[in-house]
C-alpha cells in the first residue's frame, strides 16, 4: 500500500500537538522519546497510531489526553491547552470531555457490568434516573445487554472490553482514547472491539484516537499514523487508499 497524505476535513481540529517534545530519565540516561512532533485529529473519525514497541506512540496519547506534560510545545483539546490547565481543571475537563478504554479492562471485580458502566455517571453529577438511562443505552451500543447483571469474573475477555467501551461511550465524551484496545484479545473479539470504536466515532461525532502494533487494525481506521523513534512516519487514510 503506498502511503499519501490524507485530506484535510472540513472544521476545527478536536485534538493537537503542537511541536510537542517529552523525554523519560531511564537510569543516569535522558532519552528522547517526542521531539517536535505536531498533528491535528478531527471529529468523527478513528485515528490510529501505529507503530512498534517504544516507539512513542502510548506517550502521545498520554500527552494529548492530559495524563502526561509535555517538556515543550502544547497539547491542544477541543481549543484548550491542557499543559495550562492545574490539576483540579484538569481532571473536571477530563470527566466531561473524555473517555479511556485500555489494553486491561479496569473494571471493578465485585461491580456487575451495569453498575461498571453507571459509576463513572455519578461522579458527573447525573441523577440515578439519569445514570441507569445512558448505561443501559450504553450497554446496548455494544451488545452486553444480556450481560449486565454479570461481574467481570463471569465475562469473557472481550466481553470485558466490551464493558470498558460501553463505561466510556456512557458519558457522551468528544473524546475517546484507547490504548491497545485489542492486544488481549483474540481475532474475533477484537475485530467486534475495534468495530464498536469505529461506530462510535460515525455514529456520535466522536475523536477516536486508538494506539495500538496490532496489524487488523489499520483498514478499520479512518487515518493511521504510523510512527518511528517518535515521529510520525506515515499519515493516510486506507479507504481512500484502496479506492484508487
Amino acid at each position: 500500500m503506498t502511503a499519501r497524505m490524507p485530506d484535510t476535513p472540513l472544521g476545527q481540529p478536536s485534538l493537537q500537538a503542537v511541536r510537542l517534545s517529552k523525554s523519560f530519565l531511564s537510569g543516569h540516561v535522558r532519552v528522547q522519546v517526542l521531539q517536535g512532533l505536531s498533528i491535528a485529529l478531527y471529529p468523527g473519525e478513528l485515528s490510529l497510531i501505529s507503530g512498534p514497541s517504544g516507539c512513542g506512540k502510548s506517550t502521545l496519547l498520554s500527552l494529548l489526553s492530559g495524563l502526561q506534560h509535555p517538556d515543550e510545545g502544547q497539547a491542544m483539546a477541543l481549543g484548550e491547552d491542557l499543559g495550562a490547565m492545574g490539576a483540579r481543571a484538569l481532571e473536571h475537563f477530563r470527566l466531561r470531555h473524555t473517555g479511556f478504554v485500555f489494553q486491561g479492562f479496569n473494571l471493578f471485580p465485585a461491580l456487575t457490568a451495569l453498575e461498571q458502566v453507571q459509576l463513572p455517571l455519578g461522579y458527573m453529577g447525573l441523577k440515578n434516573a439519569e445514570s441507569l438511562h445512558r448505561a443501559e443505552r450504553a450497554l446496548d451500543e455494544v451488545d452486553m445487554s444480556h450481560r449486565s447483571h454479570m461481574r467481570p469474573a463471569e465475562l469473557s475477555g472481550g466481553e470485558r472490553q466490551r464493558v470498558a467501551i460501553a463505561r466510556a461511550m456512557a458519558k457522551e465524551p468528544q473524546l475517546l482514547f484507547a490504548d491497545e484496545p485489542t492486544s488481549a484479545l483474540d481475532a474475533e473479539s477484537g475485530q467486534r472491539v475495534i468495530d464498536i470504536l469505529h461506530r462510535a466515532a460515525r455514529a456520535h461525532g466522536t475523536t477516536v484516537l486508538c494506539v495500538s502494533h496490532d496489524p487488523r487494525l489499520v483498514r478499520h481506521a479512518d487515518r493511521v499514523l504510523g510512527m518511528e523513534d517518535g515521529a510520525i512516519r506515515n499519515d493516510w487514510r486506507p479507504n481512500t487508499v484502496n479506492q484508487e
